[in-house]
């Protein structure tokens, strides 16, 4: 009687060892915790920041008999061209990898040029410039590409000079245009963000009836312009 309930004892303390080892190992068929998953660059907000470029463009002189608009035959091509610099305030809204946002920029230059002969003289300056644009991106997480249209703004500054006369004469026109283009900005941190972007302007054309040393001709102008810009700007 005694062996028989050594025994059991023994079944029974075996059993409850091997129950508590069991459950000491692992369990087959459970994967260890995800890992968690890299959060994406958020272009969406408000930034705002300076830029810097190049500006080259190129404006036509051509004239006309301003009675009748009869061709004369004289044309200057010239390019003015100048260093830009200014700054830029916009807004971007994701929608996944869609990045939506409009801008808006001004900056001062110091672009002149000036062609003609003996017959007369057409010189040409520009102060500054601006625009407001519509931008369509594409986010790669921290890069974005996209591209930007809208209307662009500037002052132009002309003078009329016929030599062997000695007559001049000047005007100021102020001159609403259109801009295309596109660029890719990269975030270095969270809030500052580099650019680059190129863009095409052009104001289409516009006459100068000529009143003084230009008096009976007409000018008809075309200026437009290629503008390269580096930028850093601070989104909040």
């Amino acid at each position: 009687m005694k062996t028989l309930l050594k025994a059991a004892v023994a079944t029974i303390a075996l059993l409850a060892g091997g129950a508590a080892l069991a459950a000491d190992l692992p369990r087959k068929g459970l994967l260890p915790p995800a890992p968690e998953l890299p959060t994406f660059y958020n272009w969406s907000g408000v930034y705002v920041g300076g830029q810097v470029g190049y500006s080259w463009g190129s404006d036509r002189a051509s004239e006309f008999s301003t009675a009748g608009q009869a061709p004369l035959g004289r044309s200057f091509d010239y390019s003015p061209s100048s260093f830009i610099g200014g700054a830029r305030l916009g807004f971007n809204y994701q929608l996944g990898v869609v990045v939506l946002g409009v801008e808006g920029d001004i900056e001062g230059m110091n672009a002149h040029a000036g062609q003609g002969d003996a017959g007369g003289v057409v010189r040409v300056r520009q102060d500054w410039q601006g625009s407001v644009r519509a931008r369509l991106g594409y986010s790669l997480d921290r890069v974005m590409v996209y591209a930007t249209a809208g209307a662009a703004f500037s002052k132009l500054e002309y003078a009329y000079v016929t030599p062997l006369g000695g007559l001049s004469e000047t005007i100021s026109a102020s001159k609403t245009g259109w801009t295309v283009g596109g660029g890719v900005d990269y975030a270095l941190t969270d809030n500052l963000i580099l650019g680059l972007d190129y863009r095409y302007t052009d104001f289409g054309k516009f006459d100068h009836v000529g009143a003084g040393a230009y008096l009976g001709r007409t000018v008809e102008h075309e200026p437009s312009a290629h503008a390269v810009r580096a930028s850093l700007a601070y989104k909040f």
